[in-house]
């Protein structure tokens, strides 16, 4: 019987025949060798102005969105030069705030979405509401570059220029997605004491995995079915099968995009957020990300708290109330008297 996530990879394949054909960069890549881990990945040095604007209201729950200009710069001479030529849908950064009336006195979570999600008001409602609701917390969900209003008006769809051959625009986009997602909690801090979490799901609990590599000033970690060791992420996963074959067309295979992480210092990151602080989600028979290399991130870890699931990547919507209930139960021993009122 067909694998659910060969399937999905197999269904992808009809939006990206429409994706743009990517740069050869490979020859550019040795800007990022060298540098430290606080130049590759810095933290901001300031708060933008935020601004913000009402959605809609609930019995129960509120939605906004916070727009701000991101603070964000490249690294890379030449993709820097493109990226300030013109005003660009990925230099402003959304965020959706998802408030319960009785969530005052809880912790708060930044929550970052997966790949080629578009932000739909049946994933806000659906998903992330019913996250907040559940859990009695404020969640701050963030837009990657490429997705949703970020995407630029060209693409066919929502993320196609985030995972591509262009590994200078893919690098960079990670650089700017952690980096907004740094800059969005400086925010949350700004705006009020208390902690804050970081969570995510698939190309978000990847992301929500390296923040917890690099932001002490998150409370806590929930990664949910997503690793951080990119280049099983581009062998293995099955809707990732365009860039392969783009890269493979400019000489490249996995290996050397894991290769090329590795000689940047990526395999030394280590979690700066304490193991009892952090809890994960994974999926068994998942072909995106391996439950192996889960695994080992989860020993590198300190072991912390983990439940799996027996399914795949795509086969854990299913069960995503009862990933949401482990968080619930999660949250409320590290913050047993923060009830809300």
């Amino acid at each position: 019987m067909p694998h659910l996530d060969d399937i999905t990879g197999k269904v992808v394949r009809l939006p990206q025949l429409l994706r743009s054909r990517p740069h050869n960069t490979l020859d550019r890549l040795g800007a990022y060798e060298g540098l430290p881990m606080e130049d590759l990945f810095p933290a901001p040095a300031e708060v933008p102005e935020v601004r913000t604007e009402k959605r809609w209201r609930l019995p129960g729950v509120e939605s906004e969105d916070l727009m701000f200009d991101s603070l964000y710069e490249p690294i890379e001479p030449h993709f820097r030069e493109h990226y300030h030529r013109r005003k660009r849908r990925i230099q402003t950064v959304y965020a959706r705030r998802i408030r319960p009336d009785h969530a005052s006195g809880r912790p708060r979570v930044l929550y970052i979405h997966g790949y080629m999600q578009p932000e739909s008001l049946v994933e806000e409602v659906g998903l992330v509401t019913t996250m907040a609701r559940m859990l009695n917390v404020e969640i701050i969900q963030l837009q990657p570059p490429y997705h949703g209003r970020r995407k630029p008006r060209g693409s066919p769809y929502s993320g196609e220029l985030y995972w591509t051959a262009d590994v200078v625009r893919s690098v960079e986009a990670i650089r700017q997605t952690l980096f907004d997602a740094r800059t969005l909690l400086s925010v949350m801090q700004s705006e009020k004491d208390g902690p804050v979490g970081i969570a995510g799901l698939s190309l978000g609990g990847s992301l929500a995995a390296m923040l917890t590599c690099m932001e002490s000033r998150f409370d806590f970690s929930a990664p949910i079915i997503g690793h951080m060791d990119m280049g099983a992420l581009l062998r293995d996963a099955p809707v990732l099968g365009a860039m392969r074959k783009d890269l493979a067309h400019f000489g490249w295979t996995h290996e050397d995009f894991g290769k090329f992480f590795t000689e940047i210092g990526w395999d030394e990151l280590k979690s700066v957020i304490p193991s009892e602080r952090i809890m994960l989600l994974a999926a068994r028979d998942d072909h995106f990300f391996l439950s192996s290399i889960v695994e080992r991130m989860w020993e590198q870890w300190g072991k912390p708290e983990i439940h799996w699931y027996p399914t795949s990547h795509m086969g854990f919507i299913p069960y995503v109330l009862g990933g949401v209930g482990h968080l619930r139960r999660f949250v409320n021993r590290l913050y047993p008297t923060a009830t809300g009122r």
